[in-house]
């Protein structure tokens, strides 16, 4: 029994070290060794057309900021179209961006509710622009940034470019998290751009060749799917960091919950048939890096919790009575930072903790419902 608590211990050890030190460590090492030359803008007369595609559902606090931001990027007005699509928005989301048609805004309102992806696959493959750009509604463009982005496409190998997310941290310990969290996914996103491609992107400024774009699934998402696609297509999915967005962090754990379970979900069920985006024996290194860098993460809660069981049969030693000491001292603080949460109390050394349980917890619920059959097609803000 010891020995196999030992075992068991040990194993987690390894698990957890391996998914956020041992292979970031590795893949940022192998970065350092290929950094690449930034692609300078092209001049305005070999600039690619982009249509701008933006998916909304009750955005009406955001929606003008957003058209304006749009129509006040650096780029030429006869070369970026961009449209807005309510999927049965209940708001006054229609009423706002419907003012801004005669300023060259394209509105569309769906007919029936189809979710961001079915209503995005539908517009995407019927566009005749050079390049696709997908957005949220709340994705804040720097003003330059669509210049930077395209520039990327330069490189005859690059078939997907992905921009560079800061967030504006709000006043929550979750946005606190969050905002923490991204700072270490970003300095991952771009040593994996730099050594080969992307294994997922975010889809509030996504940038992808029109005739790559592919209808994806609505109980999938293009964060997931797109990455893959595109490296079987023969391309890159890349990281372009000197094109910025600004989104706000999580205002409470609720929405964040909601949305965490729903990518989870959505990441599992994409496992379950990436077979169909990916050839997996052509690309075992890609397939390697795609589990290496995120899918063991989004299981991480699973060797936390055997860790934890593990340590209390080992308690006759006084090493392991520190280190169960140190998990309950971890969890409590998690605890801690969620009930002063919910009285709207920051405290942010409980920042850390507090996410990184909600992030687990809600990866660990999205799989066990994912292989219980669950689906999500239609979505809703989680703001």
């Amino acid at each position: 029994m010891y020995a196999a608590c030992v075992s068991l211990f040990c194993a987690s050890c390894l698990y957890i070290a391996y998914v956020y030190v041992l292979y970031p460590v590795f893949l940022i090492a192998w970065s350092a060794l290929k950094q690449k030359p930034r692609l300078e803008p092209p001049a305005d007369d070999q600039l690619p057309t982009v249509h701008m595609l933006i998916p909304a559902y009750n955005e009406e606090a955001i929606i003008a900021e957003k058209i304006e931001n749009s129509l006040a990027l650096d780029y030429p007005k006869e070369k970026l179209q961009c449209t807005i699509i309510s999927d049965q928005s209940t708001d006054g989301t229609d009423d706002v961006a419907g003012m801004y048609v005669d300023r060259g805004i394209e509105f569309i309102r769906n007919e029936e509710q189809k979710g961001k992806i079915r209503t995005l696959s539908e517009l995407g493959t019927c566009s005749d622009a050079d390049v696709l750009l997908i957005t949220d509604a709340n994705a804040i463009f720097d003003k330059t940034a669509l210049r930077t982005l395209v520039a990327s496409f330069r490189d005859s190998t690059v078939g997907l470019v992905n921009g560079n997310r800061t967030m504006r941290r709000g006043k929550s310990m979750t946005g606190d998290g969050e905002g923490a969290y991204w700072e270490y996914e970003t300095r991952l996103k771009e040593a994996e751009s730099n050594v080969f491609s992307n294994a997922f992107i975010t889809g509030a400024m996504t940038a992808i060749r029109r005739e790559l774009f592919i209808a994806v699934p609505g109980e999938l998402e293009f964060d997931h799917v797109l990455p893959l696609h595109v490296v079987q297509q023969g391309y890159r999915a890349v990281f372009a960091s000197a094109s910025h967005f600004q989104e706000d962090t999580a205002q409470s754990a609720a929405p964040e919950w909601r949305v965490r379970v729903r990518n989870a979900i959505r990441g599992f069920t994409m496992v379950m048939r990436m077979g169909e985006f990916l050839n997996t024996r052509q690309h075992p290194w890609f397939t390697f890096h795609v589990y290496s860098r995120k899918v063991f993460r989004w299981l991480i809660g699973v060797p936390s919790i055997l860790m934890l069981v593990a340590t209390l049969g080992l308690l006759d030693s006084p090493v392991f009575a520190f280190i169960l000491a140190a998990q309950v001292l971890f969890y409590a603080a998690a605890v801690t930072g969620y009930l002063l949460e919910r009285r709207g109390v920051k405290l942010a050394p409980l920042a850390l903790p507090f996410y990184f349980c909600l992030v687990n917890a809600a990866s660990i619920t999205g799989f066990w419902q994912a292989i219980r059959g669950q689906r999500m097609a239609t979505w809703s803000t989680g703001r």
